[in-house]
């Protein structure tokens, strides 16, 4: 797991690149109904995603959003919070970049948790408002590029990875019972990744007034690859296995779909998504200060 980057402190970042970016959810072989919602979008034209089977979006040197979202609650409650979520992130932070950008890192970072403010103060108000949704609630973890940067905002225990070099670095910390007893030398790593009590989250979208997300940034090189994804693939998919398919599979589309296939091979008992997104760049290009 990547240690957390200050946003306090500036570094070079590569220069302006293209992000493709596509994903896919599955309900899985258990549930019956998808909590799960993920959304791709650039910030500047407007176009966005969050369909199966869509086309892939290309963001060429402008902010995009990735985003993923676990919904809880049960059947409708837990898809109207994920679903909440990711359009009232996806409009918040565009309305932020048409009323003078994201720049700078401490604009991106403030940008990033009033989104998660936002959704966690509409989906508490709506489960306030209909008791038949009481408790209701959802993960959410964003990946915002801007310029040749990364900068991850989570609340749950969905997960971002940056795969680089033939391998998965995990750029975000479960908000969980069991990493809280690894963060405490109560349990290792391998015992929480086999837990039954690895489902519990500490923070959710929507549940409390308030919430703490987790923020945290990387440059990013040409040909990285970011994935984000909900516990039914973490859970079912090794990082090492992520790293491994993401190498066999250059066409994002099919790598989505080879990941979610893998999922259903292990029981899939949750439902899965997976978002991913490839940068590129000239190569050529001289770096220039962060974003």
């Amino acid at each position: 797991m990547k240690s957390a980057e200050p946003f306090t402190a500036e570094f070079p970042a590569l220069p302006d690149g293209t992000l493709e970016i596509t994903g896919r959810t599955d309900v899985g072989l258990i549930r019956e109904h998808n909590e799960d919602s993920f959304l791709i979008g650039d910030l500047v034209s407007g176009n966005c995603v969050n369909e199966n089977d869509a086309s892939p979006i290309r963001a060429d040197a402008v902010p995009a959003l990735m985003m993923v979202a676990d919904g809880v609650g049960g059947a409708a409650s837990g898809e109207i919070a994920s679903s909440m979520a990711t359009k009232i992130a996806y409009d918040y932070l565009r309305e932020r970049w048409q009323h003078g950008g994201l720049r700078g890192t401490v604009i991106v970072a403030d940008a990033l948790q009033q989104a998660l403010f936002a959704a966690n103060k509409a989906i508490h108000a709506h489960a306030v408002e209909n008791r038949m949704h009481h408790g209701m609630g959802t993960t959410a973890t964003l990946a915002l590029t801007v310029k040749g940067m990364i900068y991850f905002a989570q609340v749950g225990d969905s997960r971002a990875y940056i795969v680089r070099d033939g391998a998965a670095t995990q750029m975000t910390k479960d908000q969980s019972l069991v990493q809280r007893m690894v963060d405490a030398g109560k349990m290792s790593q391998d015992q929480a990744e086999k837990s039954e009590h690895r489902n519990i989250i500490l923070q959710a979208l929507g549940p409390e007034e308030a919430i703490v997300p987790e923020l945290t940034r990387d440059r990013l090189r040409d040909g990285d690859v970011v994935l984000l994804c909900s516990d039914g693939l973490s859970n079912q998919v090794s990082s090492a296995e992520i790293a491994r398919m993401v190498s066999d599979n250059q066409d994002l589309g099919a790598l989505c779909s080879a990941l979610i296939e893998r999922a259903l091979e292990t029981g899939a008992p949750d439902n899965v998504t997976v978002v991913v997104g490839r940068f590129t760049t000239d190569k050529g290009d001289e770096e220039k200060p962060a974003a």
